[in-house]
């Protein structure tokens, strides 16, 4: 495919946005930034995506979820909700463009999928980690007031069921989830924010769970000829390299009724431990017989 006849439109500002960024600004290639936030979806680009159609080019869209319609040589780039099986966009951008991925791109790549947790499996040194870290916090934007109230918030947690339960104003959630990332320890930390947001971070089944199973279609909100995907559960996003698995790191989020996602948060957990407990006791009572 020639680099030519292609035009990208990005999606939320993250380091690996901005990592594909300067990808193609290196390559020249043409492309559309919004500076999105993590929510975004095709409608921010509509007339754009149909014009480059219409010039014979074809739309590259990167982590834009549908919520419009989009030409049918439109190509989709994400690594999250029902793509989280697929590499990370900026090496999904790497090989359609030919390229060989850095070890900085590598490292990028890990953090959006996993987190630290792969990047300490790809072997990460503390230094890379640090760095990383630091370079998508400021592509994120955040503030030192957001800073602050991470700190306020986590110094009033709750822990309940082995779940850390976080109350912040703001859903930037790296603020909490850096601070409280601890390697020797499986996160299980929900955080639910002022702007109605909630995000969880842990126990991949879990995440898997939250969002739910597509049990259907109804008209889409954004064109009725089109369709969206109804969930059995709360809907939302996921992603993280650890999804459906009880013992993986994954993350899930979304908008639903704080106290309701609470609930059933804090019920898995009970149930989760109740298992491990009677597990541990059958496995003692098999080794004194």
């Amino acid at each position: 495919m020639d680099k030519e006849d292609l035009h990208f439109f990005l999606g939320g500002k993250d380091l690996e946005m901005e990592a594909i960024k300067a990808i193609l600004t290196e390559k020249h290639i043409p492309f559309s930034d919004k500076k999105l936030g993590w929510d975004a979806g095709t409608s921010a680009y509509s007339e754009e995506i149909e014009q480059v159609s219409k010039a014979g080019k074809i739309p590259v869209l990167i982590e834009l979820s549908q919520n419009s319609q989009i030409p049918d040589n439109a190509i989709m780039i994400d690594h999250h909700n029902e793509n989280a099986h697929k590499p990370a966009s900026i090496l999904q951008v790497c090989q359609l463009l030919n390229i060989n991925p850095t070890r900085k791109m590598q490292l990028i790549a890990a953090n959006d999928s996993g987190y630290i947790p792969a990047m300490l499996q790809m072997g990460a040194s503390q230094k890379e980690i640090d760095e990383i870290r630091l370079l998508d916090r400021k592509c994120q934007g955040i503030t030192d007031e957001q800073e602050k109230e991470a700190e306020r918030a986590i110094a009033n947690k709750k822990i309940q069921n082995g779940v850390t339960i976080i109350e912040m104003s703001h859903s930037k959630t790296a603020t909490v989830t850096d601070r409280l990332f601890d390697p020797k320890t499986q996160q299980n930390l929900l955080i639910l924010s002022a702007d109605g947001e909630v995000n969880y971070f842990g126990d991949g089944k879990l995440c898997e769970l939250l969002k739910g199973k597509a049990v259907g279609t109804r008209p889409a909100s954004w064109d009725p000829s089109q369709t969206e995907t109804i969930y059995d559960n709360f809907g939302g996003w996921t992603g993280g390299s650890g999804l459906g698995n009880e013992n993986g790191t994954a993350f899930w989020g979304g908008y639903p009724d704080h106290k309701v996602v609470t609930d059933y948060v804090l019920k898995y957990n009970r149930d989760k431990n109740a298992r491990t407990v009677a597990m541990v006791k059958s496995n003692q009572g098999n080794i004194d017989k």
